[in-house]
Formats: C-alpha cells, sequence, structure tokens
C-alpha cells in the first residue's frame, strides 16, 4: 500500500539534534525500498518496483539481483530469516523462499485461492504464517498458515475481518501472540490480535489513531508507528501508551530496534531515536534529503544506520550515534513476580516477571488442591530484565488458580481467577 506524502515541519520538544550527521547516498536503484534483512555476509532489500536488491559489501552499494521468479518482481514488503532459510512476502506475488541464504529462490503459494498480496511472513517453530492484505476479487484479508516443509496455506482461525483494507504490517512477540496493523481500516480496527496461534482474532485497535503503518516487537513489547505518532503496548494490544507527545498528529513510517534502542522514520523531521523507551528523542537527520520525501525503511548494520526514502533520492547511510550503542544496565536488584494481566481472564493472560541476571526459570500453575495443572516453562533460561509470557487455557474450568515462578534461589507464588 502506497500511502499520501504528509509533512508537518521539525518538531519542538525534541532532545539533542545532531545536525551535522553526515549521511551518505548508497549506490543502488532507485526504487523505494520497504524492508532490509541480513543473511550472513549479504543485505537484501525489498523494493517497490525493481524486486530484490542484495548488498555484499556491507551495505556500501545495492543492485538488482535476479530470482528468474515474475512473482519477485512485485513490491517486496517483508522478510523473515531462520538460519539459512529467507522468506519474503510480496503484495501481489504472495510468499517466495530461499533455503540456501538467498542465493536460489522458489515461490511457495499452494494453497493461496487467488493472486494475494502479502505484507508480512513470520516463521514460529514449523509453522509459517502470512498477513495478507485485502483487494476486491482477490485473496480475502487475514492471515494465513502453511506448514514450513509444503505450501499447504489456509486461512488461520475466525474473527480477522474478511475485508480489512490497508493491511500494512505483522509481528510476531517472543510468547508467540500475533499482531497484524492495518491502514485505511475505518470501523474493523487498526490493530488485529491473536493470543492462540491465530486460532481466534480480536480488534485491539490505538484509540485516537486513524493508521497504523509499522509494528516492531522486542520480546514482548510491541511498538506501533502511526499516523498520529508512536505507541507501545506491553500487553498485546489491551492498552497502549502513547510515545512522544511530540509526535502527535506526525506519521511515524518505521521503527528500528537495535540494543534496546528505538529509531523511527517521522515525517517532516526524518530519523530519531530513543535510548530510553521513548521518553526522550534525538534528531539525527542531518544532510538528509527529506525535503517532498520521507524515509519508507531503517535498518542497522556495521555501525551505520541506513535509511531508504521514499521518492527518488534511494538509500543513504550514517555512523551511528556513540549514545546509542551503549550497554543496557535496567535490571532490577531482586527477582520480581507481577500479577497477571487481564485478570480475570478467559481464556489467555499474561504473566510479567523480572531477573536480576540471566535464570534457568520454572512457572508452572495449580489448582486450590495444590495439583499441577499446566506447565508453562519448564527450567527454560531466560535474561536478565523483564520477561513477559502468554498463558492459554483453553480445558481448565472456572474458579482460582495458582501461578507459582522458581528462578534460582527464588520462588513467589500468585493467584489468578479464569471466567468462563
Amino acid at each position: 500500500m502506497t500511502r499520501r506524502l504528509a509533512f508537518f515541519g521539525v518538531l519542538i520538544g525534541l532532545g539533542a539534534s545532531f545536525a551535522d550527521a553526515q549521511w551518505q547516498a548508497v549506490p543502488s536503484p532507485a526504487d523505494r525500498v520497504f524492508t532490509f534483512v541480513q543473511s550472513g555476509n549479504r543485505i537484501f532489500a525489498g523494493s517497490e518496483d525493481s524486486g530484490l536488491w542484495l548488498s555484499t559489501n556491507a551495505g556500501a552499494s545495492f543492485a538488482v539481483y535476479p530470482t528468474g521468479l515474475p512473482e519477485m518482481n512485485f513490491d517486496i514488503r517483508s522478510f523473515e530469516v531462520r538460519q539459512d532459510t529467507l522468506w519474503v512476502g510480496i503484495a501481489g506475488g504472495g510468499v517466495c523462499r530461499s533455503t540456501d541464504g538467498g542465493t536460489t529462490w522458489s515461490v511457495f503459494n499452494d494453497g493461496f485461492e487467488t493472486q494475494s498480496f502479502v505484507v508480512g511472513v513470520k516463521q514460529i517453530g514449523d509453522t509459517v504464517y502470512a498477513a495478507v492484505d485485502w483487494a476486491i476479487g482477490l485473496q480475502p484479508s487475514g492471515v494465513y498458515k502453511s506448514s514450513v516443509k509444503q505450501a499447504n496455506w489456509r486461512r488461520a482461525g475466525t474473527g480477522f475481518p474478511a475485508a480489512l483494507a490497508g493491511v500494512t504490517s505483522f509481528v510476531a512477540t517472543k510468547s508467540g501472540a500475533l499482531l497484524v496493523g492495518a491502514a485505511l481500516a475505518g470501523l474493523r480496527g487498526n490493530v488485529q490480535v491473536s493470543l492462540d496461534n491465530g486460532n481466534t482474532w480480536s480488534n485491539r485497535g490505538i484509540p485516537s489513531v486513524g493508521d497504523v503503518y509499522t509494528l516492531e516487537a522486542e520480546g514482548d513489547t510491541v511498538y506501533a508507528g502511526t499516523s498520529n505518532g508512536l505507541y507501545v503496548t506491553k500487553d498485546f494490544g489491551a492498552n497502549w501508551q502513547r510515545l512522544g507527545t511530540q509526535f502527535q498528529n506526525t506519521v511515524v513510517d518505521d521503527i528500528f530496534i537495535f540494543n534496546r534502542r528505538l529509531f523511527a522514520a517521522v515525517d517532516g523531521v526524518g530519523v530519531v531515536f530513543s535510548t530510553d523507551g521513548g521518553a526522550t528523542w534525538n534528531v539525527i537527520t542531518g544532510n538528509l534529503p527529506i525535503d517532498n520525501d520521507f524515509v519508507s525503511a531503517l535498518f542497522i548494520h556495521g555501525g551505520k544506520i541506513f535509511a531508504a526514502l521514499s521518492a527518488a533520492h534511494g538509500v543513504w547511510n550514517a555512523p551511528l550515534p556513540a549514545s546509542s550503542v551503549d550497554e543496557d544496565n535496567d535490571v532490577p536488584r531482586a527477582a520480581t513476580l507481577e500479577q497477571n494481566y487481564p485478570n480475570p481472564f478467559n481464556p489467555s493472560t499474561s504473566i510479567s516477571f523480572a531477573l536480576p541476571k540471566t535464570e534457568y526459570v520454572t512457572l508452572k500453575v495449580y489448582n486450590v488442591l495444590g495439583k499441577e495443572v499446566a506447565t508453562i516453562l519448564y527450567h527454560e533460561k531466560r535474561a536478565a530484565g523483564r520477561n513477559l509470557v502468554l498463558f492459554t487455557a483453553p480445558k481448565l474450568a472456572s474458579g482460582v488458580y495458582f501461578y507459582r515462578l522458581t528462578a534460582g534461589s527464588f520462588t513467589l507464588t500468585k493467584k489468578m481467577l479464569l471466567v468462563r
């Protein structure tokens, strides 16, 4: 989906401005880039009109990479990498795949009813998911799933609007929640969420937002770039919080997360980044030629940030600001276990805990008689800092349950209520 340009001038209220940031143009085809990905020593870019691009010199230059597939001449909207396997979501070409790091490609479309406008692809275990945009007479919108071994696409679950226009983005969180963003969604909602592997979907739209242009997940925290600024959710869309009031009524086109730092492409401003979770922002636009243009995609590699502009200006890069690569020491002094949310719940709820250091964690659920009824985590290695897991109880009866966390010498139990 190509959106109309919107400009609001340079925003006030931003933090330090790296006005002298020196961007350099990267030799490349001039088409708009939607997305970047790294596979081994290769960087791929997905373009609007000229298909797949490749850089083998750390992003110093890009050239069109001939795949021999007409499907990959359409708009390449997303990538997914799993070791040597690359998935590509193509608006008008469905899904294509490479199993050798991007050297050779094949079509992976069996099961789609008609020409499919795929805007996002995610692999979870042995299943691959594709988010499909709607167009009259073509594939209904929704999330489709297939085995990774052989294409056998089928629409996943119920509750996703079949005529949702303007599907833009698709993310999967660490615990497996699926979120789909949309522009032009109207009353159908701009964010659709599934907490049960795509079996059921619900609208968890962002209030006061018309369009969602991009979603990005870090663990189980999801950030949204919208037509009304930046938002974040830590409970799979049940609640959304605005980031940076200075971005209100401003279009955010892309978000990139690097070392827990947020980078965003903002109309009329260019490229900004935050080192404190979005509380304050720094401008690093410098000499980037954003007049009558906007940044459509961001990428970071080799100590440089890449910005793809939407018009004929092409791809640019600049050195990363030193403050964007600091280590994050925001971890608790002692382990904590938070109350599940929502509570009461039916059938899914999220459980958050924080660790002072990397630990092997066990998280189990018990009934009121002390009988174990579910194991959420068993001796699973979890990193220091905040962790969030999703618990789904499709077969448990209504009632009071207890969840117990064990991490090293730390053990804590809390109560939750399941209501059918």
